[in-house]
Parts: structure tokens; sequence; C-alpha cells
């Protein structure tokens, strides 16, 4: 390595730091410093170095499908990068004790075995494999000015010592310290600039698919064209057999309609510790639960939870913190990656906020149609309970549900022309509306989120949740309690079931596999699952073993044929080969796999021609004869051959 001494291994052990895995960095760190005071190598041929190439190509696509089935991305990514400096380790080893001071880069890139570089590209592999170990160190996301510290020391080591002879170590110094105070407050700076942002637009961060952003909710209510949604599975849900299909889990709910956007004006989360154990986290007072359902989560780890209305407790989720807000969203911190909980169900009331003022209002654009449909149904003369079923069945005997839009006719706004003109809609138009018809009949209502859970699937013994699956509904205050009423016709299901492809079969099969096995690493603490790489690596490391050896093998035996043939044979040391060399000299070269004889045939007509015969029957004699040449025979041969070139000296 043409690193300095110890850098690559104080490289190592900051890894260790970072990561935790101590034992990991000291086993590497002695391995690679080892070297520069044992004297022992190994010569190692370029295929050789191809084959430990190749393993620690095999064994880091092993474990990015490992990891991606364990965790997920973007967790997979990040665990894969944060070991690659250990995957690549064996490569590393293999020229630090070898006696190859250079790499050829084909040793890196497949493609330059088969089609090599006109030049030779030689690397020695010492700096990059401590710039990859730093790297890998940063990838454990420890913050601190620790971390920062030992960066910025590590990389200002090697570049002191490689400085121009030009400029004093003083100087160069106050050059490193000063780049790195200049980029330690930049990061500082955008560390505080994203927490602005989060703090003070929370709703300009929302995401698109799964990701159920709290605050804000923007509809698809206006958008023309067809409602495409994904067939990928996020929730398995075990249900106890008491609850009612569909199963409506809500991730959030909005309390103000402004443009087509629901919005969440009374929003703000408050944290609650665990109850009892770190596992267990309380909603409300609730003393006795009578029905629960177990949620594994599989949507890239959304910190907002999937519940049922009334959940009183949350069992089986080792977060790092929870909160909730007023208007019954659920957020946890947790890494990416599969998790799973148990939502333990009251049968008294949530313990969502009361209702505020939001939950009444209802927009300029949207009063007119809403006024109309309200006095048509006689909504204000009805009691809470008898509204909501009024509501119920006016959606279900009037309206369609449509996975198509259609441009609205002239100033009409979306929802005023779903109301009065198409009468058909998904299931946002629908509780959009619904929300509003119950706010003109005095009753507050909220526009509520989350999935439709109603798929069965044999296979998982559960019920299966879509990303298609995601669902609208609306969250009505009734009798002092919010109640749930889903509004959308129960055709929306198939509707959307219909859309998907011939292969869904295939990809619920991958999805379930990746699950079990997502299932199956969960049960071991994050440090453990290292323990199961280290089992996976063992069968590579066996075969990297088993090819080496037998390459050996075969090159031992290629190497004893060969010194067989390099064994000296009777004749070898014949002067005649240089009459050969002189008469090829001369324009009469003896052709390939021509006999002495027909060549000396084929010159007859040089002079001497009959000397040179009787010089080859001496040396044929010398050379294949068991007998051979006596002594004064063999000093005949060599006498006249030296007397012969001396007659005939090569030509300039």
């Amino acid at each position: 390595m043409n690193t300095p001494p110890f850098l690559l291994a104080a490289a190592a052990l900051f890894w260790g730091e970072e990561t935790g895995n101590w034992l990991v960095a000291a086993a590497s760190a002695a391995l690679l410093e080892a070297p520069r005071y044992v004297t022992r190598r190994w010569h190692l041929e370029s295929a050789e170095f191809n084959r430990v190439a190749d393993f620690c190509t095999v064994l880091l696509f092993a474990i990015a499908i490992y990891l991606y089935f364990t965790f997920g991305n973007p967790r997979a990514i990040t665990l894969l990068f944060q070991w690659m400096p250990v995957i690549l380790l064996p490569l590393a080893l293999a020229q630090a004790w070898s006696t190859a001071r250079n790499l050829d880069l084909s040793v890196l890139f497949w493609s330059l075995r088969r089609n090599p570089l006109r030049r030779a590209v030689k690397l020695n592999l010492g700096y990059p494999a401590f710039v990859l170990w730093l790297l890998a160190a940063s990838a454990a996301n420890r913050q601190g000015a620790a971390f920062y510290l030992g960066l910025t020391l590590l990389t200002a080591w090697p570049l002191l010592l490689a400085r121009p002879r030009s400029y004093a170590t003083p100087l160069a110094a106050g050059m490193l310290l000063a780049a790195a105070l200049a980029g330690y407050g930049g990061q500082l700076g955008l560390h505080r600039v994203q927490l602005w942002l989060e703090a003070a637009a929370p709703e300009w961060l929302a995401g698109g698919g799964t990701r159920t952003n709290p605050y804000r909710s923007t509809t698809n209510i206006g958008t023309i064209g067809e409602l495409k949604l994904s067939q990928r599975i996020l929730l398995r849900v075990e249900a106890d057999a008491a609850l009612k299909t569909p199963i409506l889990l809500h991730r959030a709910s909005y309390d103000d309609y402004v443009g087509g956007t629901w919005v969440a004006r009374n929003a703000l989360f408050e944290q609650f510790a665990p109850f009892g154990n770190a596992s267990t986290w309380k909603l409300n007072d609730a003393r006795e639960t009578r029905l629960q359902l177990t949620v594994h989560d599989d949507s890239d780890g959304n910190p907002v939870l999937s519940l049922p209305a009334n959940t009183a407790r949350i069992a089986g989720l080792a977060a790092s913190e929870m909160k909730t807000n007023p208007l019954g969203a659920v957020q946890v911190e947790h890494k990416p990656g599969y998790f799973s909980y148990r939502a333990l169900v009251s049968s008294g009331s949530s313990a969502y906020g009361p209702p505020t003022p939001h939950d009444l209002g209802i927009p300029k654009a949207e009063a007119a149609a809403v006024a109309r449909i309200a006095n048509e149904l006689g909504l204000a003369a009805l009691a809470p309970g008898q509204a909501l079923a009024t509501v119920k069945q006016f959606f279900a005997d009037r309206f369609d549900y449509s996975i198509w839009q259609g441009r609205s006719a002239g100033r009409r706004t979306p929802l005023t022309e779903f109301l009065l003109a198409t009468r058909a809609g998904h299931c946002e138009y629908f509780a959009s509306a619904t929300a509003l018809l119950l706010r003109a009949a005095g009753i507050p209502a909220r526009y509520a989120t989350g999935f439709s859970a109603q798929e069965w699937s044999k296979l998982d013994g559960a019920y299966l949740v879509r990303e298609r699956h995601a669902h609208a509904w609306v969250r009505a205050w009734v009798d002092g309690a919010w109640h749930d009423l889903d509004t959308t016709p129960p055709t929306w299901f198939l509707a959307e079931a219909a859309q998907a492809p011939l292969w869904s079969p295939l990809a619920d099969l991958w999805s379930w596999a990746r699950f079990r096995l997502s299932e199956w690493s969960a049960r071991a603490s994050e440090r453990g699952w290292s323990q199961g790489l280290i089992w996976l690596a063992l069968p590579l490391i066996a075969w990297l073993a088993w090819r080496t050896l037998r390459g050996r093998r075969a090159k031992t035996a290629a190497a004893t044929g060969e010194a067989e043939l390099n064994q000296p044979w009777p004749g070898k040391d014949s002067e005649f080969y240089l009459v050969e060399r002189r008469m090829a000299q001369l324009g009469h070269a003896r052709q390939e796999a021509e006999a002495v004889t027909e060549w000396l045939a084929r010159i007859a007509a040089q002079p001497d021609s009959e000397a040179l015969l009787r010089l080859a029957r001496l040396h044929y004699r010398h050379r294949f004869d068991p007998a051979g040449l006596s002594a004064a025979e063999r000093e005949t041969l060599r006498s006249e051959v030296l007397a012969w070139l001396a007659q005939h000296p090569a030509q300039a």
C-alpha cells in the first residue's frame, strides 16, 4: 500500500467508532498494517487478482439482495454503502500481502478484461481504500462535532505529508484549518435551513404515493384523466373476525377545504411517552379493548401509522418517539424498512380533539351547490344520525364511481360539477362533498385519508393493502364522538382491481417472499444482522479458497510439465546449431519442420556441402545415438564447425 503508515488502520478504527463495529474494525486495521512488518509475501498473478475481485463482486450482490429483502430501500442502500470497505477488503488485502505494487485496472472492470486498453493502467488500492473507509463511516449518520473533527484530522494527515515543499508546515496547516472551519460552518447553516423549512412550511414537504402528509392533502379533485395507482403491497393486516370489512385504516384528517385542497389547521403534534414498556403506547384512557389487529408495514418506513377508528393502545412497536395531533394522526420516529405493530381497539369514544370552527366551514365557491343539495334533502331538519344516513343513501342512489374525470363545463368548480352534473367521481369527490353537506346541516365533519383493507389473501393469511387501496372518507361529530362515514360506492374496489395487470400474481408472490424474509430478519437487532452477513459470506469464502487452490494445483501441474520439457537433453550443446544460424544469415535458412538432410539436399549446390553433410552425421549421432560420440569424435565436431564458421563469415 502506498499510504503513510497507520493511515489505513486509523481510517478503519474511525469507521468502527462511527458504526459501533469495533471487532471488525480492529481486525481490518491489523490485517492492513501487518504487511509493513512481515516480510512474507505471496506472488499472485493477474488471474488470481481477478478471482478475488470476482469474489468481492459476488459478495456485494449477495449482501445487497439480503439487505434489500431485510430492510428495504433506502435503508438497504445506506447499510450496503456503510459495509462497502469490508466487502472489498479481500481485494485490498490481496494487494497488501502480495508482491504486486500496483494492480491492472482490468481487475476492477470485467469489460476491460475482454477489451483491454492499448496502454495498461495501473493503480494502487491504498488511497481508494482510505477514502472508502471515510465515506462508509459517514453513512452511519452520527451527527456531532466528533465525527467532523475525526474526518478533518484523517483528511489533513496525508495532505500535509504530500504538500509541495514550497509550502511550510504552518502555512499548509493554517490553510487546512481555514477550509475545515468554513466547511463546518457551511454544514451547520444548511442544517438550520432544513430545520427552519420543516418547522415553517411542513406542507411544502408533502410526498406522493403512500407518503401521508398530516398537514396537507393535495386531492385529485379537478384532475383530468384516469386515476392510476400502483399494485404494490404496502400493508398486511391480521384482524379479529369481529372486525367488519372493509376496515378503514386512518392516517390523517383535515379540517379546512381551500381551492380543492384539504389542509389541517389544528394539527400541532404533541409527544407522549410509552405506556408500561418501551413498545406499548397509550392513545386514550380506555380501560378495556375488545378488538385488535396487527399491521405489517412495508411502505418504506412511512412514519404515519395506519390505525382503525377508536384505537386505544399500540403495542409491539419499539419506536424512539411517538406523537399525535388532535385530528387523529399518529406519527413515529422509526428507521426505514419493515416494522409491525398491534392496534388495540376500544368500544368507547376516541381521543381525537373536539370540533373547532374550521370543522363547519364551507368555501364560497362551493356554497351555492352545497346549499342546493342540502335543501333538497332537508338536512337541516334531521337529527345528526338521520342526516348521516340520508347523505349516504343520496350518494348510493344517484351517483356512480368513476376513475375517469372529464373537463368541467363553464366556470363551475370540479366539486360543483360533480354534485350537479356528472354525479360520478372517485373517493375524494365523495368524501369532500359529504363533508361539506354535513357541515351545511350543522354537523362538524372532517376529511379523512388512509386505506381500505378488504382484499383477503390465502397465501398471507391476512388482508392485503395496496397502494391503489388508498381511500378517503369522512369523520363526523355525532353524539359527542367522531364516527367514520364512507359514502363512496362499494364498486370502487372492483373497478380499480380490474385495472390490475396480468403479471400481478407474480409480483404478489415476490412481495410475499420479501415480506417473509423481512419478518424473519426483523426479529434480530440491527447488530445481530451482521452475524447473518458472516454466515452468508462463509460459503463464498469457501468457494474462493477452492477456486484458488484449484488454480494453484493446475498451475503446479503446468509448471511441472514445463520443467520436464526444459530438462537438458543430449546433443543440445552441439555446435552444429551455430552452422544453422550462420547459414540463415547467409540466406539459406532451414525451413520450419524441414529435416536437416532435406535442408542439406536443397542447398547441395553450395560450396562445402559434403563437409556440412559430414558434420550433420556427427551431429545426429551426438543428438540421438544412445552411445553418443567418442571424445575424439566430439572434438572433431567442435573443431571442424569452428573452422567452417571461420571460412564462412556472416555478411555485413
